[in-house]
């Protein structure tokens, strides 16, 4: 593994920087240092009196050879023993070797770390002046990395209102980009592996059962986890069965869009409902079923007005093709044996001027070959198609990446390394803005990996647009959020369960951190760095068009039950949420028949009689299918970098404990509290999933990374 060799260069500490009566020497410490695994390297000095208690250090490495430039050396935590008391220093960031060449041109990357001692400080408790001095030099070489804006305004990307404008090439070597997104080269080489493949897969397939030989032999060849494959080949043994399809809603990646429906006024619904078929709601009234609580629904108006896609479609399949964008709904109706069931599909094409069109379930017993079995599956099919464009761009990248991205910057801009609401929030935000870079570069932009093989894909920002014109604050408030979807009492629904359990651990965690870093709410009000990155977040994160009065993100905070909830609202998006809607891409959309990715055939009309034929010619090429199942694949693999709330030995995960800036023992004490309760809700999502054909662990807090790295 690279590190810093004695022959290229050292590592120099400062204690006590820019202070007149107490700085020390620069101390070097000549070695070996293993950048990818853990170690401790001692080193003892002679130090005159005047130095006196360590309160800051500086670190700094420098390399004799421009060859060093891209190797980064983690520095977890420095600690000093002086005069028989210890000192610790939470650094928990890369460092990389600076040299004269380096520091004439930059390279994106900090030059050095000016680390605070102890458990933090907030800057009106700072009586120092050299101490405020390093703390304001941090945050002026942080601002200059990551800025908001390019060098001129009207160069702020388009691809979504008023988010990060880190574009630019320094961007790159912030929080060692290059060395910890390596893992990420199957997305990235994607394109030369196309060209591959072109000529080799088959043009089209004569069977749905196909799809599923599709999977495995690509799992194969492309040696993917074989458990991950096997899960996704479970799905396709029973995808086209109602409950099973009802169940997807509930616990599948786009598990939060479900809501319950408690009128139909002001619904697509009107016009098809005096067509809905006796058999589908067990002989209720569907008046007495909304009146009982039992039908929900999961719309996709995100999509209203989005252009058909396919503008990639002769590069990748020899042929120009339209991918259709279609606007599907599906009502839900909650049987008396607690399954949910799709009873009604509305698929809208009024893009092309059509009207929409309602489809309905045939009766129970109905042969799968049957004309009415047919159509049902088909509409289905328009349906999943809407919905995995709808989850990719808005619930997982849009809600799950690009809201993220705008609170990390924010804190990296405003919160000092030794700030305690930066070190409690540092281990959540750490990699967002180098992932974030990457994901604009290789998913989102012109001829993008979304571009290949999304129906929506040509049409990114207008689907951004869409979803953030009803996306507030208050969405980020989970017990509220479930509320306000109606969903306290949707049985089977794990993912709402697990949610709640999370949001419960963490908000109790960090009411604990805010009361350590402010006895009083008048500390959070004079404390003008917190300050001024809840008022950046309004003003540089969501103030531009698409965000109504700034999506209700509050612009200050005087109260520490608000700021518990903001903080809460922050970690719990980062981790938890992006967890639950993005670990499990593969198992439920890799069957092309499950959930197509882009459907090439107009939707039926409704007379029209359906045929197996008409299915197959309307799905995706199998070209379309690998680019889906592989981007799948890769993004919803965790990363080697990935922290958990959980370690596990059995497969290597790394949990919070020690991966934090956590020092002070009252501050160890909470973080190990947390640590117990995720314990215990482990247990309980044992517990619950025995027994069950499809075990609900996404959220089980072995598998939840502390932090959004893919």
């Amino acid at each position: 593994s690279s590190g810093i060799n004695a022959e290229y260069g050292s590592v120099f500490i400062t204690i006590n920087p820019y202070s007149e009566d107490t700085e020390s020497k620069v101390l070097e410490i000549k070695g070996s240092f293993p950048s990818d695994s853990e170690g401790t390297v001692t080193a003892d000095f002679w130090l005159p009196e005047t130095v006196m208690e360590p309160k800051l250090i500086k670190i700094a490495i420098k390399s004799k050879f421009a060859k060093m430039s891209k190797d980064a050396l983690y520095v977890r935590r420095i600690t000093i023993l002086y005069d028989e008391n210890k000192y610790v220093f939470p650094a928990k960031n890369y460092l990389f070797p600076h040299n004269e060449l380096q520091e004439k041109t930059g390279n994106g990357c900090l030059p050095y770390l000016l680390v605070r001692e102890g458990a933090g400080t907030l800057l009106l408790q700072e009586t120092d002046d050299f101490v405020i001095k390093a703390r304001n030099k941090d945050l002026e070489m942080t601002r200059s990395m990551i800025p908001w804006n390019g060098p001129n305004e009207e160069e702020r990307p388009k691809l979504f209102p008023g988010f990060a404008g880190n574009q630019e090439s320094k961007q790159e070597g912030f929080e060692a980009f290059n060395k910890k997104f390596s893992h990420k080269a199957g997305v990235m080489a994607l394109t030369n592996l196309l060209d591959d493949l072109l000529g080799v897969l088959p043009d089209t397939f004569s069977k749905l059962e196909q799809y599923a030989a599709f999977i495995r032999e690509n799992g194969d060849e492309q040696a993917w986890c074989k458990s991950t494959v096997h899960k996704a080949l479970k799905i396709a043994k029973v995808y086209d069965d109602d409950e099973e399809f009802g169940r997807e809603m509930l616990c599948g990646p786009n598990a939060p869009q479900i809501k319950r429906l408690d009128s139909l006024e002001e619904t697509g619904w009107k016009e098809g409902v005096e067509k809905l078929p006796d058999h589908t709601l067990e002989g209720k009234t569907l008046d007495d079923a909304i009146k009982e609580g039992q039908i929900f629904e999961v719309t996709n108006e995100n999509l209203l007005g989005i252009s058909h896609g396919g503008k990639s479609s002769k590069m990748l399949t020899g042929e120009k093709q339209t991918w259709y964008v279609v606007s599907a709904d599906c009502m839900f109706y909650v049987k008396e044996n607690k399954k949910m069931v799709p009873i009604m599909i509305r698929l809208d094409n009024s893009i092309d001027r059509s009207k929409p069109t309602f489809w309905y379930p045939p009766e129970p017993e109905t042969d799968k070959g049957d004309h009415d079995s047919m159509r049902w599956l088909l509409a289905k099919l328009y349906f999943r198609c809407a919905e995995v464009n709808t989850h990719s761009l808005c619930t997982h990248y849009a809600r799950a990446h690009a809201v993220n991205e705008v609170f990390a910057v924010a804190a990296y801009r405003n919160l000092a390394s030794a700030h305690p609401i930066f070190r409690l929030l540092q281990p959540h935000i750490q990699g967002i803005i180098p992932i974030q870079l990457q994901a604009r570069k290789f998913l989102l932009g012109k001829n993008s990996v979304y571009a290949k093989f999304l129906s929506a894909g040509d049409n990114i920002e207008s689907v951004f647009h869409n979803y953030f014109k009803t996306f507030t604050y208050r969405d980020l408030i989970i017990p509220e959020e479930t509320k306000k979807r109606g969903v306290e009492d949707l049985p089977g629904y794990f993912y709402r369960d697990d949610i709640l359990e999370h949001w419960s651990l963490l908000e109790s965690y960090v009411t604990e951190m805010v009361s350590m870093a402010y006895p009083t709410d008048a500390d959070i009000v004079e404390d003008i760095e917190i300050q001024n990155f809840i008022r950046e977040v309004v003003d540089e994160g969501f103030r531009y068009r698409g965000f109504p009065d700034s999506a209700g993100f509050p612009r200050s905070i005087s109260s520490k039950e608000s700021m518990t909830e903001y903080l809460t609202a922050i970690i719990f998006n980062i981790s938890v949420y992006h967890a639950a809607v993005n670990f499990e891409t593969f198992t439920y959309y890799s069957y092309t028949p499950n959930a197509p990715s882009c459907l090439k055939l107009p939707p039926p009309k409704q007379d029209e009689i359906v045929t197996m034929e008409r299915i197959l010619n309307t799905l995706p090429v199998p070209v379309i299918s690998f680019i889906a199942m592989d981007t799948a694949y890769h993004l919803g693999t965790f990363s080697h970098m990935d922290k958990f709330y959980l370690g596990c030995e059995d497969v290597s995960r790394v949990g919070m404990v020690g991966e934090n800036m956590a020092v002070a023992s009252e501050q160890v004490e909470c973080l190990q509290r947390l640590t117990t309760g995720m314990r215990g809700l482990k247990k309980k999502i044992d517990e619950r999933n025995k027994g069950l054909y499809f075990k609900y662990d996404v959220l089980s807090p072995e598998n939840v990374p502390i932090t959004t790295q893919t």
